[in-house]
């Protein structure tokens, strides 16, 4: 073997091991950060720091359902484009934050005293809704106490679980994954 290739196989080898090294370091450090409501904290201060929902902000979420639970658990009324006003019923849980959900939205900022009734999802409405949380309970569930009813999220390895409507089972509350 020329001296040349003996270098360049050297340096190859080297890097080899260097990469493998490397590598094995590669998933913990570029692993993607959880995107979806946080419940890694106590359940007191779960939904402080949670990200705005509306028709322009993860409209089509897992998160949109959490939310669309909470409507539904307060009893939210919609104005439909006649000026008519309707339950926010179980069936609205799609993940879709549509003109319904955003109406919805207002009359429950509206009710619970929330300054913006713009309909979009902020941290006074996530603080506000977290003020109804109790738990966890056994199995890592967590109950909202609405006005109208208790609904049950889970919370298993810090991350909230939501039910959609048609779904039996439960979907990690991520902000840009519906389903």
């Amino acid at each position: 073997m020329s001296k040349r290739n003996r270098a360049v196989a050297m340096v190859s080898a080297a890097l080899l091991v260097a990469g493998g090294g490397l590598t094995a370091l590669a998933p913990a450090a570029n692993a993607a950060a959880y995107h979806g409501v946080d419940g890694s904290s106590f359940v007191h201060d779960d939904w402080q720091d949670e990200e705005n929902l509306g028709v322009d902000d993860y409209a089509q979420s897992n998160a949109t359902a959490l939310w669309e639970t909470v409507l539904w658990a307060d009893g939210a009324m919609y104005e439909d484009e006649d000026g008519d006003w309707h339950a926010f019923t179980r069936n609205k849980i799609d993940g879709s934050f549509g003109p319904e959900t955003e109406s919805a939205t207002q009359w429950w900022q509206n009710h619970y005293g929330i300054p913006e009734d713009d309909g979009v999802v902020t941290d006074d409405c996530w603080q506000s809704a977290q003020n109804r949380l109790n738990g966890p309970n056994a199995g890592g569930t967590v109950q909202y106490w609405g006005s109208a009813r208790t609904v049950t999220f889970k919370r298993v390895s810090g991350k909230y679980r939501v039910k959609l409507k048609g779904t039996g089972s439960w979907k990690i509350a991520y902000y840009d994954k519906v389903g």
